[in-house]
């Protein structure tokens, strides 16, 4: 009689699968680098097959029959391949990450007993744009790094911190901004940014904004809206200008028709009194 607790338990985890498969796991690799992409280590193996769905390419399959050793491959590239790390572990190795390869890989694993299936986003890592500086405010000073542009996001923390408050962290796909409120007697305060492209995380002092970059910070808005209620000024002066050369030319237009219209009477009347002269 087969134990009733262990068929749960293959039923449980067939659901589990199934219920997972259309979730998507990030990855993001340097480019250059070398990635082994594996979703499972199961024993009996049946066949592998990764389909690969690559930014303006169509669909394609690279895959291995365990049992035969025949393999498949439609996508073309050359670069990549299955290879086989044990009797239960097949995996995807792309010894060369670039651009070519970012897209979706959808995995299938058939093995006795049932099948998993996973699927995996790759991307280039980007570095993100970091800057930390100091600002005054009416409750005290606050401290202020920011790290925009990456991929994944940057993880940003703080160090050497005495007395200050906790600190207020906004997380983006891409961007993260994280406010410290400083006290009076806190010592050198320093922001730590770690991101998978450095091999070594990235220490940032804050500075006070003064000086030239202030001044610059405050009056480019400034001369932003001179410029566009110039421009506007500029656009409405120009139309002003037309309008007056319209009206200028109709008005002479409908003179000269009129000294047209009254030239022929003139002559009639100058050639009877030149017969009556004579």
């Amino acid at each position: 009689m087969r134990d009733p607790i262990g068929g749960l338990a293959v039923i449980l985890a067939l659901f589990c699968q199934v219920g997972t498969q259309d979730s998507v796991l990030e990855l993001f690799f340097n480019k250059g680098s070398k990635v082994d992409l594996n979703c499972s280590h199961t024993t009996k193996l049946v066949y592998v097959i990764w389909k690969i769905k690559l930014e303006g390419r169509k669909e394609c399959q690279v895959g291995i029959s365990v049992r035969t050793g025949e393999k498949s491959d439609t996508c073309n590239v050359g670069m990549w391949s299955l290879k086989n790390a044990s009797e239960s572990r097949y995996y995807l190795s792309i010894p060369e990450f670039s651009e070519q390869y970012v897209g979706l890989y959808k995995s299938e694993m058939a093995f006795d007993g049932g099948m998993h299936t996973c699927n995996i986003s790759l991307s280039i890592t980007v570095p993100p744009r970091i800057s930390s500086w100091l600002e005054t405010r009416e409750d005290g000073t606050l401290a202020i790094c920011k790290a925009e542009g990456g991929k994944p996001a940057a993880n940003v923390t703080w160090r050497h911190v005495c007395n200050s408050s906790s600190a207020e962290t906004r997380n983006a796909s891409n961007y993260v901004e994280s406010h410290l409120k400083l006290q009076d007697n806190d010592g050198n305060v320093t922001c730590v940014v770690k991101h998978p492209f450095w091999s070594e995380e990235k220490i940032l002092v804050p500075v006070r904004k003064t000086g030239l970059s202030f001044i610059i910070s405050c009056i480019l808005p400034v001369i932003c809206v001179l410029v566009v209620l110039a421009t506007l000024l500029m656009f409405i002066y120009k139309m002003h200008m037309l309008r007056r050369c319209v009206l200028s030319n109709r008005s002479k237009t409908e003179q000269t028709e009129t000294s047209e219209e009254v030239e022929p009477y003139a002559c009639y009347i100058q050639r009877v009194n030149s017969i009556y002269n004579s």
